[in-house]
């Protein structure tokens, strides 16, 4: 169920990102297309914050999309439409609330949920410098996001089955890799690359639907296939 609620209330968990362009463009005004089209063709993952530490192992993604914009924290997930003005930018309502999902989380999750949304909701100006989202509150505070790989609304997805054990395998060496198929019939077949965004527990056997893509020029020693996690439809530990 989602609410609007004020975001001293509010907790978090959905994702969205965003797209770097150059520095050199970074300082000049954008025009709303632009500036949309810069924020939407990245997702945007949190790697420094002025006023808050970076959870170890909990990424917090930031996307935007369609006039909305989306992020996770820890639990819960939350987002909105957005305004754009040159090198203006507010999130939400403009007035602290976001529609959110409202997950417990114990502590100190919750409250670092609240400052997280508290920042975003104090976001007035934004810049990309490189690969990085600079975002800055009215009381100067800073959330710096990097851009992460964003893949084609149009492109293909597909079911897979992941194994709950990797194997040994060589490529351009040594290396560990998946065990995939697409049905539970078929043998496994070693998945020679990672699956994007997906982040495999020993003992658990998944069934993902992923999204695939083409390299236009892979290197010599890489794929040509890129497989990104769209979502985890199963998930059962396998002893």
């Amino acid at each position: 169920m989602i609410f609007d609620r004020p975001f001293a209330q509010t907790a978090i968990g959905l994702a969205v990102m965003v797209s770097a362009i150059p520095a050199s463009a970074a300082t000049k005004p954008a025009s709303r297309p632009a500036a949309t089209s810069a924020l939407a063709s990245h997702h945007w993952d949190l790697v420094a914050w002025s006023a808050g530490q970076v959870p170890d192992g909990k990424r917090l993604r930031l996307d935007f999309e369609n006039g909305r914009f989306s992020t996770s924290t820890m639990c819960n997930g939350a987002g909105g439409a957005y305004r754009v003005s040159g090198r203006t930018i507010r999130l939400g309502s403009g007035k602290g609330q976001f529609a959110s999902t409202m997950m417990a989380c114990p502590e100190p999750a919750m409250s670092h949920e609240r400052a997280y949304l508290g920042s975003l909701a104090a976001v007035r100006t934004w810049r990309v410098e490189g690969d990085r989202l600079i975002l800055r509150t009215a009381k100067g505070e800073t959330l710096t996001y990097r851009a992460a790989h964003k893949p084609a609304a149009d492109a293909p997805r597909k079911f897979i089955y992941v194994s709950a054990e990797s194997k040994p395998c060589t490529g351009v060496g040594p290396m560990t890799c998946l065990q995939v198929r697409e049905r539970p019939s078929d043998p496994w077949q070693l998945h020679y690359d990672r699956i994007v965004d997906f982040d495999p527990q020993p003992g658990i056997e998944y069934r993902l639907r992923i999204i695939e893509e083409k390299i236009a020029n892979p290197p010599a020693d890489g794929s040509s296939i890129r497989w990104t996690l769209d979502q985890v439809i199963e998930q059962r530990v396998v002893k």
